[in-house]
């Protein structure tokens, strides 16, 4: 505690732990994990569900998937809070963090303070490209469904999903852009 006390430049880094408590699941514990609740999206893998491949061949389970995991859904723990505390008494340098949840800046992290190392939902693009989509457009159209998504696809000419990072893709340039910072 002391030493928290007197830091000024403090790194954490977190993973699905701690968004465990808020409802969603962690990815690989058995029986509980995201992953052993899969067998229903008729997976060849449970990892399929995050492979870009399998994605633009088969988009349907992911957003599917994406309807119940999307921002809103789940509130933020109390170590979400802690981090935002942490920043608010400014001692908090950056967090780096595995969860695609959002909820660190749903507990009030400024986005700046936060490294998503394997994207999240604040954002959207086109597979493949460059082309970034407002993500309340990609939340809109998976209301609708298929159709939703396929007019999405159809209007930005490719299948648009959140700033994921996906087996397959590499982190995102922010990831790496601070590394050394």
């Amino acid at each position: 505690a002391a030493q928290l006390s007197a830091a000024k430049n403090v790194i954490v880094m977190i993973g699905a732990g701690v968004s465990v408590a808020s409802g969603i699941p962690d990815f690989r514990t058995p029986g509980t994990g995201l992953y052993s609740q899969l067998q229903e999206y008729n997976l060849p893998f449970p990892e399929a569900i995050f492979d870009i491949d399998f994605f633009q061949d088969n988009p349907a389970p992911f957003y599917r998937l994406c309807t119940e995991l999307w921002p809103g859904n789940f509130s933020p723990t109390y170590a979400h809070y802690f981090l935002k505390l942490l920043h608010d008494k400014a001692k908090l340098r950056r967090v780096y963090s595995q969860n695609i949840d959002s909820l660190e800046c749903a507990a009030g992290l400024p986005a700046e303070k936060l490294v998503a190392a394997h994207g999240n939902f604040d954002s959207a693009h086109v597979v493949g490209g460059n082309h970034s989509v407002p993500i309340e457009c990609l939340e809109e159209a998976l209301k609708h469904g298929e159709e939703g998504w396929r007019g999405l696809e159809a209007k930005f000419g490719g299948l648009v999903k959140p700033s994921i990072t996906f087996f397959g893709e590499a982190l995102p340039e922010r990831f790496r852009a601070l590394l050394h910072d």
